[in-house]
């Protein structure tokens, strides 16, 4: 047996569960609330810098407190991702009122903007089963800007996308050991003798 150590109590408070699902597409306020610089391959020709954020919905209040995840590519080996990854920064930057990048990403932090938020695409990288390796999830789709002054309200769209359908199971995968077997002689071990 382990001593734990360490009183914790279960109460309703710091048991409330929370829902890290996909937002509903729309119009939201938003904060970044976390962020971190990656490097890789540094002092390489490869050398690539990534900021990924935590971003917190501020509105609509049903959604308050949700999350959504970005990344941007400042710097990569493939000039098309770092200029995407550095328009998309840009816009990002725009929208908080910046004309440049700060020093420190921590100054990204608890500045309120708004965004049309939408879902994303599942990644091409597939699965044995053929699902995608990844399930889309919610995107930043486009920044609204403080000096264009046309700044929407926070709003979830009337038109959502259809759920994507489930697989359908036409059971040929399991059909198809059962034919080999009686094809070959071998005996299933569930089977009559």
């Amino acid at each position: 047996m382990a001593r734990i150590g360490v009183r914790v109590e279960a109460t309703e408070e710091n048991t409330q569960q929370r829902d890290f699902g996909n937002i509903p597409n729309g119009d939201y306020l938003l904060e970044i609330t976390a962020s971190e610089v990656k490097e890789k391959n540094e002092g390489t020709r490869d050398h690539a810098i990534n900021l990924s954020v935590t971003i917190d919905v501020i509105e609509p209040e049903d959604f308050k407190g949700r999350k959504i995840f970005g990344n941007y590519n400042l710097q990569h080996p493939k000039d098309d991702v770092q200029r995407i990854g550095q328009q998309q920064f840009a816009c990002l930057l725009r929208a908080l009122g910046m004309s440049e990048a700060p020093e420190d990403s921590e100054e990204l932090h608890l500045i309120s903007f708004t965004a049309k938020v939408g879902m994303g695409r599942d990644s091409k990288e597939k699965n044995a089963d053929g699902s995608p390796k990844y399930a889309a999830r919610n995107e930043l789709k486009k920044y609204y800007y403080p000096d264009h002054g046309d700044i929407p309200q926070p709003s979830i769209d009337a038109n959502q996308p259809a759920a994507a359908p489930a697989a359908a199971n036409d059971n040929k995968a399991a059909a198809r050991p059962a034919a080999a077997a009686a094809a070959t002689g071998a005996r299933r071990p569930w089977g009559a003798k």
